[in-house]
């Protein structure tokens, strides 16, 4: 029987191994994606719209970025070469591609103090005095949008270059009154992104800021906030804090590009609130500066600033997580000083 099943076994034909395949081999994607800052470098002498990107130092998160490119944005706007275009061509183009020429985007935020405080309501009158000289430093192609805050948020003037309605609508808040939704800007506008009841719920500064800095995210390009007012945050009995409505407004700002250079009004060399004015600054990549003692000095500061940014071009990798991440900037040059956000947004 044995014999039997060795010859049945010996006389079966061979069959080839069952080879599994190969597997395929892992390939690793790293996605890349490009990050905007914007800063502005202020030099205690010498010029720096010559610097490279070798010459500065990022990070975010903790991790060393690789800068692409280093673009002086300034403060005039240089127009494209003319292109000639049929009438054809020129019928047939959807008017959502039609790009206004502009200048730098800047939005004035001041507070007015419903409790009309004397050291408050002083000091904001006194500066006031000084808006000569902020408006003569406005270029022909800027456009100012203006927003006033005392017991809420209110919008006086959408984008406009016109001097004369921006002083109207800068005077105009020192008044505690309930101004109409001003008319829609032709190009440039805020109007659409904004109503009277968004306006009357932003009951805090810190709100009334997270709302402007929605309403100004699709707008491409950074953008100069002038902040004009008395303070931020709230006293507490272990010092000043920010008020809970502070992280999502300063998201905002953020995402939308925006630095907040403030003009503290207050008639005191020292108050409580001046330090969430300081942070509010210095996390949002502007400055600080009080007005009652040296108002020209102040002036001089926010016209450096608004003289123009430095955006940088980052490259970041998916390993870097979505959100908000810790953002530092450093310049290897002596005698500059670099104001930065203190965060960056990385989007998905």
């Amino acid at each position: 029987m044995l014999a039997l099943v060795l010859s049945a076994i010996l006389a079966a034909p061979l069959q080839e191994p069952v080879r599994e395949p190969a597997p395929e081999p892992v390939q690793e994607s790293i996605t890349v994606r490009r990050v905007l800052v914007d800063v502005r470098v202020i030099s205690h002498g010498g010029d720096v719209s010559d610097l490279t990107p070798d010459e500065f130092e990022v990070t975010i998160g903790g991790k060393k970025m690789e800068i692409e490119s280093v673009e002086l944005v300034g403060s005039g706007y240089v127009p494209p070469p003319p292109v000639e275009v049929t009438d054809e061509e020129n019928a047939a183009a959807p008017e959502d591609e039609w790009i206004e020429p502009m200048g730098r985007t800047i939005v004035v935020f001041i507070q007015t103090d419903f409790t009309r405080n004397s050291a408050r309501l002083e000091g904001h009158m006194k500066f006031m005095q000084y808006t000569e000289d902020l408006l003569a430093s406005l270029e022909p192609d800027d456009r100012v949008a203006v927003f006033s805050f005392d017991s809420h948020l209110k919008f006086r003037l959408d984008f406009s270059s016109d001097v004369e309605e921006i002083r109207a609508a800068m005077e105009g808040a020192i008044r505690i009154d309930a101004p109409s939704m001003p008319p829609a800007a032709s190009g440039l506008s805020l109007a659409s992104q904004l109503d009277l009841r968004k306006l009357r719920a932003a009951s805090r500064s810190e709100k009334a800021l997270q709302v402007i800095g929605e309403a100004l995210r699709p707008i491409p390009g950074g953008k100069t906030m002038i902040f004009i007012g008395w303070g931020l945050g709230h006293k507490t009995a272990t010092g000043t804090r920010m008020t809970w409505e502070w992280p999502a407004a300063v998201r905002a700002l953020t995402e939308a590009r925006v630095s907040l250079n403030v003009l503290d009004t207050t008639m005191a060399d020292f108050h409580d609130l001046e330090i969430g004015l300081q942070a509010a600054a210095e996390q949002t990549g502007g400055f600080y500066a009080k007005t009652h003692t040296h108002p020209m000095v102040a002036i001089s500061e926010l016209q450096a600033a608004l003289s123009g940014y430095i955006e940088l071009s980052l490259r970041t990798s998916e390993t870097l997580k979505p959100g908000m991440r810790p953002l530092e900037v450093r310049v290897k040059r002596r005698g500059v000083r670099v104001l930065a956000p203190e965060s960056v947004l990385i989007s998905r």
